[in-house]
């Protein structure tokens, strides 16, 4: 549950009218609690057969018999600490409890009822003897606890206890690596704990309880990740994201090191609907998750094809408004022997559903075009009356359905194209109904041919990209071994054409596209441009707050500065930039983290062999801002490597000027280091703990033919000497400047590692330096600020 935002529920006015069409889930009884939200719920089975709720009230755990569904009863009522979240999970015959009211882990023995419910408090044993306070939520499974969210301990990662030994007394074992988890779920040696603050969920290997190992991660749709659970293959994991607008989304998990999302479903798209907590159970011959979407209600979605997911009953719990909000449906309980539903809505009270799991109808194909058969992304395929439609993305292919069978007339359109029409199609319960769809173009469609060639050479460029755009068609093509290209069933229109290859600079332009324009010809000339219109290869690392190419989402500090850029660098192709977790949202969302360790973005290699003063110019962006009261204490390292040594060009620091803005920077190459065939830049962002908020950004990389000599050394008084070049004890250093200045002379290992360093303020003077320096090659640099005015190559060796 979402802490910061529930406290608005006494303060939301609903609206009399219901918003829902229940279907296959009927109301059997219900219960009300006057003056009292309920939080989560749980069931029990007794040795006898009667069935119970535990139900999470503000005052503690009413347990209620519903052997009788229209005609609920209370037993017992188990005090606990006053709070509006309570979650509750059970155990052979006891249940197990959290709050964020304190006072640890309440367990209660069940195996009296309905004469009695005695309760005991455990706050921990072992590692954490003692510290259990807040408790946000919990899992049980094959005899272990999962404690999430305790709020004193280990940041609120998951603590994983043994409860088979000894029911009333767990014991303590390990916990895992991360961040706070909020809920999550285990099946065999697996763990999947949800980060909703990070907006991703982490698998873990649990084989070792007292060391839970990493397997992957994952960003989940509105990256405000609640809860999860697997179906019964435990190849695929379903997620809930609590926010607006958020989403039940599946992913294939088969392989934690290459997670992959399949699909996303809401109840009422473009409501602002929040889904809470879901759970997968088995019937019908299928896979169904039964989950509370707030105000929206109980809504059971066949799973069984985790990649087309089909809402196949719904009941709607709040009948006081619809979309936006915390009010209404916290959680369902689906596993009781009868089947039977236990929901608990917050302001509507206890409630019992019977459900009909009806497997769903499916359609699925492919929308292409009617003349070259290529596939078409942005069709809108509309299952007429049943208010479902889906968006082919670029393969074309679109996967739907509805939960009643029948006769439906199936709408396709895009813009360009002529509307279809296809009536009488035939759906049939748990049947895939394949209907490929071919679109008529509207307008001339022409083959268009180009070809890409060299300035100055006439050479032909292979493998150069070739993008067309305009407002309703997009073309991307690659050129031959020749450095022709050919569109077949090209559409006439005015286009925005970007075309690039690396070892050449990028050109962008818009043109009319006529009957007579082809062939068209694009020339580039050599050299290195890329402002990420195009995908050239860079290459990351692999973690949840990663760079990435995109169009900047700007995010905004706890001090009101915009910390992800919010535009790229203008005056270039297209809107693209490197940039990390692009993501957007408020203060601290979306921005680099402690747990992400180093993310690194490196260039594809490129060859300054043939330049005779080559300089390197690029646009980055560093923010770093304070969070939680810790100050900014984050880096960003930019480095130029040869294949062989590097050195670093800038260590941005908070202090550095321009903090959150984009900053020009232009380097002399040759004065840095050998120039090769194999050079690289290399961009780093580090959060260091305890965490701030830090973003980077890089635009607008070019090489280009220069005739200064250092960058941004202003006068040739400024000199660096060393000698011996080759030394076995030590060098001397001779430096000398126009003025006297604050200088750094430091000595880096080929790592870009300061393995000595000295500050300067005079004109001129001598150093000595690297007696105690191991063999090795090293680079001797002068710089004021984050200015390399001289770096002289050296080696020790004895």
């Amino acid at each position: 549950m979402k802490k910061l935002l529930l406290v608005l529920f006494l303060f939301i006015a609903g609206v009399n009218q219901s918003h829902a069409q229940n279907f296959n889930l009927t109301l059997l009884g219900n219960r009300i609690y006057p003056g009292d939200a309920l939080s989560n719920i749980g069931g029990w089975v007794a040795p006898n057969g009667i069935e119970y709720a535990l139900v999470g009230t503000e005052a503690g755990l009413s347990i209620v018999d519903v052997s009788t569904p229209s005609n609920p009863v209370e037993v017992q009522l188990v005090s606990g600490p006053r709070s509006i979240w309570r979650e509750v999970k059970t155990y052979l015959n006891y249940a197990y409890v959290t709050t964020e009211g304190g006072n640890g882990l309440q367990i209660i023995d069940l195996s009296q009822l309905p004469s009695a419910a005695p309760a005991i408090l455990w706050t921990g044993n072992n590692a954490i003897a003692g510290q259990l306070d807040n408790i946000h939520s919990l899992h049980i499974e094959d005899g272990y606890l999962y404690l999430h969210g305790a709020s004193n301990i280990s940041n609120g990662a998951t603590l994983i206890c043994d409860i088979a030994t000894n029911p009333l007394s767990p014991d303590y074992l390990g916990v895992t690596p991360g961040q706070y988890v909020h809920d999550g779920f285990a099946k065999g040696n697996r763990y999947y704990g949800c980060h909703i603050y990070n907006g991703d969920f982490t698998i873990y290997d649990i084989t070792n309880k007292s060391n839970p190992v990493t397997l992957g991660i994952q960003t989940t749709p509105t990256a405000f990740t609640h809860n999860c659970w697997t179906d019964s293959s435990g190849d695929y994991l379903f997620t809930t994201d609590e926010n607006s607008g958020s989403f039940l989304a599946s992913y294939d998990v088969s392989n934690p090191a290459n997670i992959t999302e399949l699909d996303r479903i809401q109840i009422t798209p473009g409501s602002g609907s929040i889904v809470h907590n879901t759970h997968v159970v088995q019937k019908s011959g299928g896979e169904f998750a039964v989950s509370s979407w707030y105000k929206d209600g109980v809504v059971i979605t066949d799973v069984t094809r985790p990649q087309n997911m089909v809402n196949v009953g719904w009941y709607d719990t709040y009948t006081q408004g619809s979309g936006d909000g915390f009010n209404g449906d916290w959680g369902v309980y689906p596993f009781l022997p009868s089947g039977n539903l236990l929901i608990s809505d917050i302001d509507n009270g206890f409630m019992i559903l019977a459900p009909s799991y009806v497997r769903a109808c499916y359609l699925e194909g492919v929308v292409t075009d009617s003349t070259t058969g290529i596939p078409l992304t942005n069709a809108t395929v509309q299952l007429v009356g049943t208010g479902i439609s889906k968006i082919t993305p670029i393969s074309g292919l679109y996967k739907t359905g509805f939960h009643t069978a029948g006769l439906y007339d199936v709408i396709v359109s895009r813009p360009g194209y002529m509307t279809k029409t296809i009536n009488g199609v035939a759906l049939t319960n748990s049947v895939v109904t394949t209907l490929d769809v071919q679109l008529i173009p509207l307008g001339q469609a022409v083959s268009l041919t180009g070809t890409v060639i060299e300035l100055g050479t006439n050479a032909p460029l292979a493998n150069t990209t070739v993008t067309f755009a305009s407002t309703n068609f997009d073309y991307i093509v690659s050129t031959d071994a020749s450095g022709n290209f050919t569109v077949p069933g090209f559409f006439l229109d005015s286009y925005d054409i970007v075309a690039g290859h690396w070892g050449h600079r990028t050109q962008c332009f818009n043109t009319m596209i006529t009957g007579s324009s082809s062939p068209i010809s694009i020339i580039l000339a050599k050299g290195y441009y890329d402002d990420f219109s195009l995908d050239f290869g860079w290459s990351h690392t692999a973690s949840a707050n990663d760079w990435e190419r995109a169009i900047p989402v700007g995010t905004i500090s706890n001090q009101g500065q915009i910390a992800n850029p919010d535009t790229d660098v203008q005056n270039d192709c297209l809107g693209l930039a490197y940039v990390t977790n692009n993501g957007g949202g408020g203060p601290a969302d979306n921005d680099v983290d402690p747990t992400d360790g180093v993310v690194t973005l490196t260039s594809p290699f490129f060859d300054v062999t043939s330049y005779v003063n080559p300089q390197l110019q690029y646009y980055r962006w560093f923010f770093d801002g304070a969070l939680n009261g810790n100050a900014p204490n984050d880096n960003m390292v930019v480095r130029l490597q040869n294949g062989s040594t590097g050195v670093i060009l800038e260590n941005i620091v908070p202090s550095t000027p321009n903090n959150g803005s984009w900053e020009a920077k232009s380097w002399n190459m040759a004065s840095l280091l050998p120039l090769t065939s194999t050079m690289q830049l290399v961009i780093e962002i580090t959060d260091l703990t305890p965490g701030s908020i830090v973003e980077g950004g890089l635009d607008k990389f070019e090489i280009t033919e220069s005739v200064g000599i250092d960058n941004l050394a202003t006068s040739s008084q400024q000199s660096l000497k060393v000698s011996p070049t080759l030394f076995t004890d030590h060098v001397t250093i001779t430096y000398a400047q126009e003025k006297a200045a604050v200088t750094e002379i430091s000595l880096t290992d080929i790592t870009g590692k300061v393995v000595e360093t000295k500050v300067v303020g005079d004109k001129s003077g001598t150093i000595i330096a690297g007696k105690t320096l191991a063999d090795g090659v090293y680079l001797v640099t002068m710089k004021q600020g984050a200015s390399i005015l001289k770096t002289v190559k050296i080696a020790k060796s004895r």
